[in-house]
């Protein structure tokens, strides 16, 4: 019996040799050494801080894959990918599915080497604040103000971020463009979000469109300075850029901004909310993007640990929530746990 026992072990470890010590066993043994480039956001930014903790996670339980982090944006990120640039982005859900398409105004041709590891990687909303002199509550009162010819001020995201498109889809859907506003004699004062709130708090706009995270840190000054309301947007934009651009439904439960978030916003208010998604290039090896989600999924307590963002990925679930094609490798991973049919 004992010496059974110890031919047991002894495969198990010849098994373990050959497979270089990997935690990821015998499938390993198709690995080979790989570096390659995360593309995230701005250097000191969220989306940077976020795949930086991630990578030195992978690269420790797997020490034949290097992830070095680099700058980039959500607009560029699918870009990149599919041109080989890079073999991991972080992504936005409906620019993502723009870029893989190439949908006009933000790209002029298709990106078809995207693919998708996984989501949801962090939750972000539409918030349209309004001053609460203007006496509305809704994003289709603010519009019909438009429509009836009388003037807004209100401050936008700047040209060539990602936020932009969103927000110019949001009113294509109510009927009005920029053109519209400007014709009723409104004004428009595009800026970034450190400096709308200055704008905000020294009432040279009543308006504000922000594409941020909960508790968005401009929000909550904006709202301490002001007497301020959020503005539901309807169930029926919510759900048509849904299924247009991959913005999350209303039947999710999470297209919507918490009560309580912000001064004076007691209820839950309907807002297009996104989600980020962790893309891939087409041209990663299976096992390679295989080796990186199953670490991720493995070590999911640690994951959620390492960044907040990352606490909404589940990957049971991780498999839905994306907006491009799935990389080959993933499909693999969800499939093999059950968690795809």
């Amino acid at each position: 019996m004992k010496k059974k026992i110890f031919s047991v072990l002894l495969v198990l470890g010849m098994a373990t040799l050959l497979a270089g010590g990997s935690p990821m066993g015998v499938l390993a043994q198709d690995l080979t050494p790989t570096t390659m480039t995360w593309v995230a956001g701005g250097v000191g930014g969220g989306w940077y801080a976020q795949a930086g903790g991630l990578a030195r996670l992978i690269t420790e339980k797997e020490p034949k894959i290097i992830l070095k982090v680099v700058p980039g944006g959500g607009v560029v990120n699918p870009v990149r990918i599919s041109r080989g640039k890079d073999g991991l982005a972080w992504g936005v859900t409906f620019v993502d599915k723009m870029a893989y398409k190439g949908m006009p105004p933000v790209y002029k041709s298709p990106n078809p080497n995207v693919r998708a590891m996984g989501g949801i990687f962090g939750i972000s909303y539409i918030h349209v604040l309004a001053a609460a002199n203007q006496e509305i509550k809704t994003l289709d009162e603010m519009v019909n103000i438009v429509k009836s010819g009388k003037k807004i001020r209100v401050a936008m995201p700047m040209k060539g971020t990602s936020d932009l498109p969103l927000v110019k889809a949001i009113l294509k859907f109510y009927g009005i463009t920029f053109d519209d506003i400007k014709k009723a004699g409104g004004k428009i004062q595009q800026a970034v979000y450190a400096d709308m709130v200055s704008l905000y708090k020294d009432r040279h706009v009543d308006f504000v469109f922000t594409h941020l995270a909960l508790p968005g840190a401009a929000i909550t000054e904006m709202t301490m300075s002001r007497k301020s309301v959020l503005l539901s947007t309807s169930k029926e934009c919510i759900d048509t850029l849904a299924e247009e651009l991959g913005t999350i439904g209303t039947a999710s439960g999470k297209a919507q901004i918490a009560g309580g978030t912000y001064k004076g916003n007691p209820d839950d208010v309907p807002a297009v909310t996104t989600a980020a998604e962790l893309l891939v290039s087409k041209d990663v090896p299976d096992v390679v993007a295989y080796t990186i989600l199953k670490i991720i999924g493995d070590n999911i307590a640690e994951v959620h640990k390492i960044n907040n963002k990352n606490r909404t990925f589940d990957p049971k679930t991780g498999w839905v929530n994306v907006a491009v094609p799935l990389h080959n490798g993933a499909i693999k991973y969800y499939k093999e746990n059950g968690y795809m049919k």
